[in-house]
């Protein structure tokens, strides 16, 4: 931890501006006390690692205050309470929000504001990062989550990409309008922000999105938002999305072991097509299309084939149609059946009547679909 008080109570932060040897000093003549629990701690000055205090062995203490920390918790912490020192009207340093038991890594306050911040190192269920976020907005306060950059991303090049991001990746997605869901990363090594912005699921753990980095000099807050896609940033959107659909189709033939018995080629036996020859507009990027964590090419399928055999046209599928078929699917059915109705109004609007017609669609039309998500365009635009 990073925080103490001496005997008069007062507290004291260990910023990077203090040097060691003066620490040194201090840990001669000064004694230091948990903020929480008030018994004594040492003040570890050491060649390598961070200073920092922490609880004499075996002391047992209710404070949330994480002994073992790692050097780059401490660094993180120590850079960004300097770098919100610069840019707000008050902030604090592991403070004790006693009416939830929670000591947020840093607390921003800006007018009538309080905003808690958490730089995650370690790798936490996501049940506690819920759980402690849950108790900040149970009191009014929006807390903002920051990833330490994960090893794997910090020499990615900048640019649109491919992403794989784990469930615990995921809980700290952000998700605004127009940028859609943003994942803000920091890197006390560099003292650089990561920002994985425009997220599009794509299938599984894959995301398609844009990485930028921004010095924590260049930095403001509130936190920089990132920029929407360029028209050329999106053409390479499309390009990366045409490319994972041809691999996800030509797999499922070449790799799969089941034969007919897998869900997606039985659906593509019964409705008489070949995977690698579905048309273009199945397997679309539609809006809310990231509620189902399988391909687009597979719900979209299931959808069609749901219609085929309740004999129902893109124009006659109802919100009790939508309904009835994703009850039938795992988890949260209200953003599926967003996904599905977009789907429908997206084909309409292309001239798609059903299974059987042999309207084209072009890359243009995938273009326009993520002009859609991002440069608030309306269909046909």
């Amino acid at each position: 931890m990073l925080t103490a008080k001496m005997e008069n109570g007062k507290l004291i932060v260990l910023t990077r501006e203090l040097q060691r040897e003066q620490l040194k000093e201090w840990r001669k003549t000064t004694s230091y006390f948990c903020p929480q629990c008030n018994v004594p701690v040492y003040l570890k000055v050491g060649d390598i690692t961070i200073p920092h205090f922490a609880h004499q062995k075996d002391v047992s203490c209710a404070s949330f205050f994480s002994e073992g920390e790692t050097k780059e918790h401490l660094q993180g912490k120590q850079q960004l309470f300097a770098f919100l020192s610069e840019h707000v009207e008050k902030v604090e340093l592991e403070p004790f929000i006693k009416m939830l038991s929670q000591r947020p890594d840093l607390l921003v306050t800006n007018g009538s504001n309080s905003i808690p911040i958490e730089f995650q190192c370690s790798t936490v269920p996501v049940s506690l990062i819920k759980s402690r976020s849950a108790g900040y907005w149970s009191i009014g306060m929006n807390p903002i989550w920051i990833l330490h950059t994960p090893a794997k991303f910090k020499t990615l090049p900048e640019g649109v990409g491919i992403f794989h991001f784990s469930k615990f990746h995921e809980s700290f997605f952000i998700h605004t309008i127009p940028e859609g869901h943003v994942f803000l990363t920091y890197n006390p090594l560099t003292e650089r922000f990561h920002y994985f912005s425009s997220l599009i699921h794509v299938a599984g753990k894959r995301y398609i999105g844009i990485h930028r980095s921004l010095s924590s000099s260049q930095q403001r807050f509130p936190f920089a938002r990132p920029k929407i896609p360029t028209e050329v940033e999106l053409n390479q959107y499309v390009t990366f999305y045409l490319s994972i659909r041809h691999d996800f189709l030509k797999s499922r033939i070449l790799l799969n072991r089941r034969g007919v018995n897998d869900p997606f080629l039985r659906m593509c036996y019964e409705l008489h097509v070949r995977p690698t020859e579905l048309p273009i507009w199945i397997g679309l990027p539609v809006p809310f299309g990231d509620a189902f964590v399988e391909h687009d090419c597979e719900w979209q399928l299931a959808l069609i084939r749901y219609m085929r055999l309740k004999g129902i046209r893109f124009r006659e599928l109802s919100d009790g149609h939508v309904h009835k078929f994703v009850s039938g699917l795992d988890g949260p059915s209200d953003e599926k059946k967003k996904a599905c109705m977009t789907y429908r109004d997206f084909l309409i609007s292309t001239g798609v009547e059903s299974f059987q017609m042999d309207t084209i669609i072009d890359e243009n039309y995938i273009l326009n679909l993520f002009s859609v998500r991002f440069l608030a365009k309306s269909y046909g635009n």
